[in-house]
């Protein structure tokens, strides 16, 4: 047992009126507890409940995720000019925020996307749609830096980032509930890219996001309620986007590019999305879904916030793609 852990279990739980949050530095401090593995998994799940009752604060999101970053760095010489984390899953649409990131990387953009599945969900996630697909994915940082430098994109899965992070991620199958280290592998961007986009579920952790983000001193990030909680912008939805560039963080109001409905909630399967990629067939959402998502990102990256110029944008990056790039896998 961590005697010292035991007394940030304290600060939480003394009830009531007793009770606080974490400083930024005791955040930190518990995080790098955490992953000296020195924590007792009974510690664990009373910390993590704790927070997850009230839900985390902004200096705490900083704190545990100064202590991430400090624990992964360096691990390889390349810098991405993307960071996508991709940790929350589809269950009422395909995710067709990975056909952006891939055409973005076929453009010359450099794109480190990193995520976790849970099998036994009905959500369909990153990896299986890139085995569909027949991507290689990445199984170490190290092959992670040789596809960016080769092809421009790599997916990295958290089990081969952080064994303590994958653990804290899998209490949710014994807690049941959501865990703040949602929060933190969507912030920790593990590579140190020059930009970075999250999508979170829930109203309120958008702010929380780019706040942290803020006091965490990084230079270009996008946060935004995305499809289930992924990094995609849904059509049929106005979105509220907010950029966090050089220390001002700034919100814009994007109205929703559907006049009708056009998801097709009971229609996953992926060849939608591998016939929409070679441009057989078009489908409707995920035309709309693709556009409005790559022109968030570019919006992030060129500091053009203006929807429609963004847009025009996002249409000549998707024209040029290479339509055959998964017809022989």
């Amino acid at each position: 047992m961590s005697a010292e852990f035991v007394e940030f279990i304290k600060i939480l739980g003394k009830g009531r009126h007793g009770s606080r949050s974490l400083t930024e530095q005791e955040a930190e401090k518990a995080m790098d507890l955490i992953l000296q593995d020195v924590v007792k998994p009974e510690q664990m799940g009373a910390f993590w409940m704790l927070i997850r009752i009230r839900e985390e604060t902004v200096a705490e999101a900083a704190g545990f995720t100064r202590a991430i970053r400090k624990k992964l760095a360096p691990q390889v010489d390349i810098k991405p000019d993307l960071d996508w984390p991709a940790y929350a899953g589809k269950r009422n649409e395909l995710p067709w925020f990975l056909l952006v990131a891939i055409a973005l990387s076929q453009s010359g953009v450099k794109v480190f996307m990193h995520g976790h599945s849970f099998p036994e969900e009905s959500r369909i996630y990153v990896d299986k749609v890139l085995s569909f697909l027949g991507v290689e994915q990445a199984q170490s940082f190290a092959q992670a830096q040789t596809q960016i430098e080769n092809q421009n994109f790599a997916y990295l899965s958290l089990d081969k980032i952080s064994t303590q992070l994958t653990d804290l991620m899998e209490l949710k199958r014994l807690l049941g509930l959501r865990s703040p280290v949602n929060t933190l592998v969507r912030l920790m961007n593990p590579l140190a890219a020059n930009h970075s986009v999250h999508g979170v579920f829930h109203k309120g952790y958008d702010e929380i996001h780019i706040e942290a983000a803020k006091v965490l001193e990084d230079k270009s990030v996008l946060v935004f309620r995305g499809g289930n909680g992924e990094a995609e912008v849904n059509p049929e939805r106005d979105v509220s986007l907010a950029f966090l560039k050089e220390k001002q963080v700034s919100w814009s109001q994007w109205p929703k590019s559907s006049q009708q409905h056009v998801r097709q909630k009971d229609n996953l399967d992926l060849t939608r999305m591998l016939d929409h990629w070679s441009g057989d067939t078009i489908d409707s959402f995920g035309e709309q879904a693709i556009m409005q998502t790559m022109a968030s990102v570019l919006a992030l990256m060129s500091g053009e916030l203006d929807q429609e110029k963004n847009v025009i944008k996002a249409k000549a990056v998707w024209q040029q793609r290479n339509k055959l790039a998964f017809s022989a896998k």
